[in-house]
């Protein structure tokens, strides 16, 4: 029987994904705008405070690996931005 992936699945994977300057989970931290699942495969477009962030490579690397985890996910994808500043 194939898993099913859902939103759910992936979100609980996600809230692993540490952010090492904020100290914060990325789901917290509003780091995920928006999520695709079409079979086995994920698509992530995330956004990080700053288009300097340091850590950038280390998040998506973390983000790939927490996905790819769970249970029916094959592919992963993820994009990213940064947020706007005020």
């Amino acid at each position: 029987m194939v898993t099913r992936v859902t939103e759910a699945m992936v979100y609980e994977a996600l809230k692993e994904v540490i952010d090492p300057e904020l100290k914060h989970n990325i789901v917290e931290l509003g780091f995920i705008q928006e999520m695709d699942i079409v079979d086995d495969y994920v698509h992530l477009d995330i956004q990080l405070t700053t288009p300097y962030c340091p850590y950038a490579e280390n998040i998506v690397a973390e983000i790939k690996r927490a996905v790819e985890g769970v249970q029916g996910v094959k592919r992963v994808e993820v994009e990213r931005a940064c947020m706007k500043e005020d």
